[in-house]
Order: structure tokens, then C-alpha cells, then sequence
């Protein structure tokens, strides 16, 4: 339905009149007006963008964030209420997907450098864990490749192509043949089913 292009050129009008017309372009949203879903896609398109990147650092994640978003939009406008800013709504729902990204990020690694600390260590020559702990080290590198193995097909597929061949996630769909977001939903659910399946080891 729209696509990322030339987009700095906002068609957002000044002072009170861009008010009003962001207006008219969301309630035509609502109603599933695509001219005016287009138009607001691409007056705000770009400095959405350009504001997730403030937070992200990656243009490729900015747009997908911000495209995202809009998708989203369309897909729930049945439902949408009327904001009083338009534009305090994109950008603080920008600024709250931005967010959410860095924190799950954040949670992920955490758990990851528990998770995998055994095997990452091993493989750059360090010892993770003091010699009398070494058969319980060997026992939860054994859990986890037991407990990867049990990963739905395609979560599996995502886990093994970004953590162990370290892809990119844009690397990792290019592989897979779908959406860098689909893969972002693959890996959250892998590490959310890994969690559970490890609890007695990370407890």
C-alpha cells in the first residue's frame, strides 16, 4: 500500500491549517480513505524515520519501525480514536515502538550472554566456569541444544541463522525468504520458549 521513496518534501501544511488538515487526513483513515492514509504517509513518513533513527541508529530498523506503525494503523483504523494531535500521536507511538525495540533488545542479550555464555566462551579459548563447576557447564550446554532442537521448524531456522551464524536480521529474512519483522517475531518467540524450557537452569 506504500512504500518507502522521496519523502522529504512533507505535504504537512503550516501554523493552523496543518493542524486541521491532519485532522481530515486521520478521520479519513478511520473510514478507510486510502488517499488520505497515502497523504499522511507521506507527510510524516520521513521525519518519523528520521526521529526513530534518533533512538535506534539504523535507518533500515527506522523505516521499519515507522512502516510498521502505519501498517498497523490500517489494519486497526475501525477502531482508532480521534487524537487531539496527530502529530503527538505519531511520534510519541514512533517513540514508544523505538523503545519497546531497544528494551526487548536489551532483555534479549541479557538473556542471551546467560544462555549461551558456555559456549561462546569456549569457543574464543576462555573458561566460562571454574573447573568444579565444569560438568554442570557441559549439563546446561546440553539443555540448550536439547531445548533449541525442540523449537517450532521455523524458530528454530531464525535462532540458529542470528545467534549461532550471527545474520543480521535483514540477513537472516533475506535467507528465509520473509520480512525482517517476521524474523524479530521468530526470535522473540524462540527466546520466550527457551526461557520456559530452561527455568530450572536459569532460576
Amino acid at each position: 500500500m506504500f512504500a518507502f521513496g522521496p519523502l522529504r518534501d512533507s505535504g504537512v501544511p503550516a501554523d493552523a491549517s496543518r493542524h486541521a488538515r491532519e485532522l481530515e487526513w486521520f478521520d479519513g483513515l478511520r473510514t478507510g480513505d486510502e488517499p488520505a492514509f497515502e497523504a499522511l504517509f507521506r507527510a510524516y513518513a520521513a521525519p518519523l524515520c528520521d526521529f526513530a533513527y534518533s533512538y535506534l541508529e539504523s535507518e533500515s530498523l527506522a523505516q521499519e519501525i515507522v512502516q510498521d506503525l502505519f501498517a498497523r494503523l490500517w489494519e486497526r483504523r475501525d477502531t482508532l480514536e480521534r487524537p487531539r494531535s496527530v502529530q503527538a500521536y505519531l511520534f510519541g507511538a514512533t517513540r514508544n515502538r523505538a523503545l519497546n525495540h531497544l528494551r526487548g533488545k536489551r532483555i534479549e542479550t541479557a538473556f542471551l550472554r546467560r544462555l549461551l555464555h558456555v559456549g561462546q566462551a569456549r569457543a574464543s579459548g576462555a573458561r566460562p566456569v571454574p573447573p568444579e563447576d565444569d560438568l554442570h557447564a557441559n549439563a546446561l550446554a546440553q539443555a540448550v541444544a536439547r531445548a533449541v532442537e525442540t523449537l517450532p521448524p521455523r524458530c528454530r531456522d531464525v535462532f540458529i541463522l542470528t545467534r549461532d551464524q550471527q545474520l543480521s536480521y535483514a540477513e537472516a529474512a533475506a535467507v528465509l525468504g520473509i520480512a525482517p519483522k517476521t524474523v524479530e517475531i521468530h526470535v522473540g518467540r524462540a527466546l520466550t520458549l527457551l526461557r520456559a524450557k530452561l527455568s530450572d537452569w536459569l532460576s
